[in-house]
């Protein structure tokens, strides 16, 4: 070990929290090409991956070299979406949203309302900006994971919370709340002072969104971003939209420019691409089905989520499952109730599905 002369001063405290951990980037692996990649929810579509790599191959180098201007992608975003520009804060993608969110407006002793279990990030922000998180557990009914609207409207009204943190459809259960449900939980925020955070990173899997109606509530925030739907992970961008005067604040602590030039630049020219991104959609939509079907047909229970993964209980046949896919695709487990019994595929085409169907048959047949 290095000596060193001095030491740091303490952390903040809620850094100093041993409960606070985040695993190191340090030691991670770019995945192999060999395999297909269904365990981090990226667009698995070729066709529309593509496209996005042909995009960025237009870039002309001063998007490199000079300090991003992120004003024309405010304006064609604004224009795409219907909203003004003072609506809009981008984001390194929706979790830079959720950790904006927090850092303008959750200070120590302040209560957040989340799900249980719900994306990660929630419960590390609330730690790191000292919250009291109440959560809302999901249970299993008819062999899917639900959270009732009367149990978060209860939860609300009993918390009365700074924030409530819902992604809608949430993850990594893939439940989503119907429209009027939504609006009903929305407003009983409202009445109890509440911000809420409506983290639609899979819109348009759910085309049902709340997008809208940041022009008719003032408390809520609804985020986006470019990783699922437009296909475009790697670039890290997403976006906020409220009211001004939330977006006001959140500019208050975002970083001297929002995000990179490329990113910016390459999410400016996919907008043009709308029609690309429904065939995309179409198309994934089908292996969904498809897989979900046909995981049925070999008696097993799969959860075809509106968003784009699929949860599937293998019960006494999982390890054998889990041996043929080694060397076929990659995927993901959730330990952790209700979830501890299923595997995640992330959804891709009907083609790309075959072979992980037919390993799967083999395996159990």
């Amino acid at each position: 070990m290095t000596d060193r002369q001095f030491t740091p001063p303490s952390p903040r405290r809620s850094l100093a929290n041993p409960d606070l951990w985040r695993p190191s980037s340090h030691d991670g692996d770019v995945r192999s090409l060999d395999l297909l990649w269904l365990d981090r929810g990226e667009c698995i579509d070729p066709e529309l991956t593509n496209l996005a790599a042909s995009l960025l191959r237009e870039i002309p180098p001063e998007t490199i070299f000079g300090y991003p201007v992120p004003g024309p992608l405010y304006r064609k975003l604004a224009k795409h979406l219907g909203l003004d520009t003072d609506n809009l804060l981008l984001t390194r993608g929706s979790d830079g949203a959720i950790k904006t969110v927090f850092e303008a407006y959750v200070e120590p002793g302040d209560m957040v309302v989340i799900s249980q279990p719900s994306y990660q990030m929630y419960g590390v922000y609330a730690k790191i900006f000292e919250a009291r998180v109440h959560p809302v557990p999901y249970s299993l009914v008819d062999g899917c994971p639900v959270i009732t609207a009367k149990s978060m409207i209860e939860a609300i009204r009993e918390a009365r919370p700074k924030l409530v943190g819902l992604p809608n459809p949430d993850n990594p259960t893939g439940f989503a709340f119907s429209e009027a449900e939504m609006r009903t939980i929305i407003e009983t925020a409202g009445e109890v002072g509440a911000l809420i955070l409506v983290d639609e990173a899979y819109y348009p899997f759910l085309e049902q969104t709340c997008l809208g109606w940041v022009k008719e509530y003032g408390h809520l925030i609804v985020a986006r971003t470019f990783s699922k739907a437009w296909g475009m992970a790697g670039i890290r961008l997403g976006y906020t939209a409220a009211s001004p005067e939330i977006t006001t604040m959140l500019n208050k602590v975002r970083t001297m420019i929002e995000a990179d030039g490329p990113a910016m630049a390459l999410a400016e020219k996919m907008l043009d691409h709308q029609d690309a991104v429904d065939a995309s959609l179409k198309r994934l939509r089908q292996g969904r089905a498809f897989f979900a079907q046909e995981m049925k047909a070999l008696g097993y229970h799969a959860i075809e989520t509106p968003c784009n993964f699929i949860h599937v209980d293998f019960g006494d046949n999982r390890k054998k499952i889990e041996q043929a896919l080694a060397n076929i695709t990659t995927y993901r487990l959730f330990p952790v109730p209700p979830l501890e019994n299923f595997i995640r595929f992330t959804t891709t085409t009907s083609e790309l599905f075959r072979p992980v169907i037919e390993a799967i048959r083999a395996a159990t047949t």
